[in-house]
């Protein structure tokens, strides 16, 4: 009677996973490969398709309600607004901005319309040093970044860009006090429901 392999034996065969994280390995000639290692290399790459697949759709998601939440706290303009502040965070990107720009004021131009120049826009800053080091800050503070200056410590343009970060930190909590206020009854949205007051009539009327 033959007998069966003992249970934990070393000859139990292993399952090797396919590993999504992985790098890519060299790729294999198709038509080299025999018929069942195509089917298994078929099901791993099906396997990752669907693992970065979900990932998309669960990024599209968030990306969708992120922007309907900027719309709703900032208008119909918000997104098209982020857009323009990322895109000018690059050389290439202030230089298509610019590009665009300076396009639409001529077509305005050409049709009547009272608009600066080129110039009046886009001319060299001429803001102070300690200034701009205070809007960047400010502007830091507000996005929640790390409060770190890119500037010298021994200069007033580190003191001011700390003082800026900490500004724009004192307007988020300013925005979460506000979120946190219940709604006094003034303020409260009007949505009671006419049904409900309808009954609350009834109700006192069957009292008397």
């Amino acid at each position: 009677m033959a007998r069966g392999r003992p249970k934990g034996s070393r000859n139990k065969p292993k399952v090797i996973p396919a590993n999504t994280n992985a790098s890519p390995p060299a790729p294999a000639n198709h038509n080299q490969l025999t018929d069942e290692q195509q089917q298994a290399l078929f099901e791993q790459h099906k396997k990752k398709y669907e693992h970065f697949l979900a990932l998309k759709k669960k990024a599209d998601a968030d990306l969708r309600n992120a922007c309907k939440l900027a719309k709703s706290e900032l208008g119909d303009g918000a997104v098209d607004s982020i857009k323009d502040a990322i895109e000018l965070e690059t050389e290439e990107g202030e230089a298509r901005f610019k590009a665009r720009v300076e396009r639409q004021i001529r077509v305005a131009r050409w049709l009547g319309l009272d608009v600066g120049t080129q110039g009046e826009l886009f001319g060299a800053d001429r803001t102070p040093g300690d200034d701009r080091a205070f809007g960047e800050g400010k502007r830091a503070g507000m996005a929640g970044k790390e409060r770190r200056a890119p500037y010298d410590a021994a200069t007033s343009q580190f003191r001011k860009w700390l003082e800026g970060y900490d500004a724009g930190q004192e307007v988020n909590r300013s925005l979460l006090q506000d979120s946190l206020k219940p709604l006094s009854p003034k303020t409260a949205p009007d949505d009671a429901d006419p049904f409900d007051d309808a009954l609350e009539g009834a109700e006192v009327a069957g009292s008397v």
